[in-house]
């Protein structure tokens, strides 16, 4: 996971191969009533709650983010700019965009995940306390994201038979 801190913010990001075709991964991470909140790890994600939609593209959610001992209340909107592909979570009253990428591997029978969290720096003394703190917040939100694609793996491996009913 890098965390870099470039002109356009600092990004968080880590990736992991999912044993399952991509279909079942996107159909999972768009399915914010029963498929993503059970990848979110719950030590660092509480209070989620799916305000408008649910299924995809034009979802509202609010939650509450854990890390660092502190708490901060999050509200996004979901966009699918390229769907089956890309989805996006971003908040409306803040910098921070987080994106999914799944690319298809072994001729589609599995699917490498890649999560990236952009939050555009802050000016002044804020942006410099920002700037400070990040490298010791990125093995943080590696072992954040990392537990999230564990989770997602598990859960993408046994989502066609919880979906069938069987």
């Amino acid at each position: 996971m890098a965390a870099q801190n470039a002109s356009q913010g600092i990004t968080f990001e880590a990736s992991a191969p999912i044993q399952a075709r991509p279909a079942v991964v996107w159909d999972i991470l768009t399915d914010y009533r029963n498929g993503h909140p059970n990848i979110l790890p719950p030590g660092a994600f509480s209070d989620f709650r799916v305000v408008e939609g649910g299924k995809g593209a034009g979802t509202v959610m609010t939650f509450t983010f854990h890390v660092a001992g502190a708490n901060r209340a999050v509200r996004h909107v979901v966009s699918a700019p390229d769907p089956g592909r890309t989805l996006v979570e971003s908040e409306p009253d803040s910098a921070s965009v987080t994106t999914f990428t799944l690319t298809p591997l072994d001729d589609g029978q599995r699917t490498q995940v890649h999560i990236s969290t952009v939050q555009r720096g802050q000016g002044g003394l804020r942006g410099a306390i920002e700037r400070l703190l990040t490298p010791l917040l990125a093995p943080t939100m590696r072992r954040i994201y990392l537990d999230e694609l564990a989770r997602l793996d598990a859960l993408a491996q046994r989502w066609t038979t919880e979906a069938s009913g069987g």
